[in-house]
């Protein structure tokens, strides 16, 4: 057996960027693989991060800090172009299985990433947000508002006059500040990317910490939209 990984300080990384390792037995039906995911688990309204640590066409077996219940419907996203309808059938401590409501196509969701007929290129899983940010640099700051993130970057509301490649510091309440580089900006909003992408651990702590704030908003109490 080789030695073992330890990925809590890892990136979050692309579906792309995966480890595999293929069980002996590679039937259809019996074919089950180990692998490192890092995935969007939608659970009870809820957006948050977690990892396929081995899956078959039927299920899969992975790590989330959410809590689940048995029976409950879950999607798992791998990318903007694919994800997966479940049900929870355990959950034991930090790991649960889940139970595919339709047989997953492995190859789609191992393959790498490209671009497609239509000349688009799937993207990691987005997060919902509204969450207070800022752009600065040495000649001006520029306050804004995100309204999707990801491990790679982050989509900005109320912003303009931006260069794409420019460089800037981007300050967003509850992560650290990052250095980014703007990819596109029209309609008062912009595309950023991280210099440096989120690690694992930090990502997953800022959605759940994103979820609670949303959660303990007045907007959401009394059920109206906070978006």
């Amino acid at each position: 057996m080789g030695s073992r990984v330890e990925f809590k300080n890892e990136v979050a990384a692309e579906v792309d960027d995966f480890i595999l390792m293929p069980q002996p037995d590679r039937r259809e039906n019996a074919r089950q693989i180990s692998v490192m995911l890092v995935a969007k688990l939608d659970a009870a309204g809820r957006e948050l991060l977690c990892r396929v640590h081995n899956i078959s066409s039927g299920g899969a077996k992975i790590e989330t800090r959410a809590k689940l219940s048995i029976g409950e419907e879950i999607r798992i996203e791998f990318r903007s172009n694919l994800s997966i309808a479940g049900t929870v059938r355990w959950q034991n401590g930090a790991y649960a299985g889940v139970e595919f409501t339709e047989a997953a196509d492995l190859d789609a969701v191992l393959k790498k990433t490209g671009i497609s007929i239509a000349r688009v290129k799937p993207r990691l899983p987005r997060y919902n947000c509204k969450v207070p940010a800022k752009l600065e640099s040495d000649q001006r700051s520029i306050h804004c508002e995100a309204i999707d993130i990801s491990a790679n970057g982050v989509r900005l509301d109320k912003v303009r006059n931006l260069k794409p490649t420019e460089n800037l510091t981007l300050v967003i309440a509850g992560l650290s500040r990052r250095k980014v580089s703007i990819v596109w900006n029209r309609d008062d909003q912009a595309g950023v990317k991280f210099i440096n992408p989120l690690r694992y651990d930090e990502f997953e702590n800022w959605l759940a910490w994103n979820q609670d704030e949303s959660s303990a908003r007045p907007e959401a109490k009394d059920g109206r939209s906070t978006k």
